[in-house]
């Protein structure tokens, strides 16, 4: 685990479990997730009341598989499709999204593996945005039906040394904009 308050103690986590995410409609997003990108449908499950409250609420929560660092457990990217409520805004939940607003992006091995996506993707007719160099690592961007923006990123030896010089300032650059920013109206 990284570090980070080191007045907690004794807690860990073991990466992503799974990262959800509202779709417009289920079938829609399966055929998207499944067909065209290869993820596997794990599970559907369906519910007639709300998780924490108990109010009635029929949803479908739906899993792909994403894969896993681990052969013993996988990651999951998780749906759920929700009937629209009165107060739901159609046009705003499923706008397409800017990736600095929201996006998740997926671990690949290596540069010739993001090369596969990239034609992988293109051949399933999905758009696909890059490769990108970033410096610290090089990815490609997608939209799925539902306009969320998605991610498949790597790093060579080089770009992982220079995320690692980074990490060596990274407390130091937070306060360098945090107090830039406070200069601003």
């Amino acid at each position: 685990m990284a570090e980070g308050n080191k007045n907690v103690k004794n807690v860990e986590t073991f990466g992503l479990h799974h990262s959800a995410y509202r779709c417009r409609d289920a079938e829609e997003t399966r055929a998207f997730w499944e067909d065209r990108v290869g993820f596997p449908l794990r599970m559907c499950y369906r519910r007639v009341d709300h998780p924490t409250t108990g109010d009635a609420l029929e949803y479908m929560h739906i899993f792909f598989d994403i894969g896993s660092h681990s052969d013993r457990e996988s990651n999951y990217l998780a749906f759920f499709d929700v009937p629209f409520r009165q107060e739901d805004d159609e046009a705003e939940l499923y706008k397409a999204r800017w990736g600095m607003d929201l996006h998740l992006a997926f671990r690949v091995k290596d540069h010739a593996a993001l090369q596969n996506w990239r034609d992988h993707l293109k051949s399933n007719d999905i758009d696909v945005v890059g490769p990108i160099g970033h410096e610290f690592c090089t990815s490609i961007y997608f939209h799925d039906p539902n306009g969320y923006r998605w991610e498949f990123a790597t790093e060579d030896k080089s770009e992982r040394e220079t995320f690692d010089g980074y990490q060596a300032t990274a407390h130091a650059e937070m306060a360098e904009w945090t107090k830039w920013k406070a200069t601003r109206s």
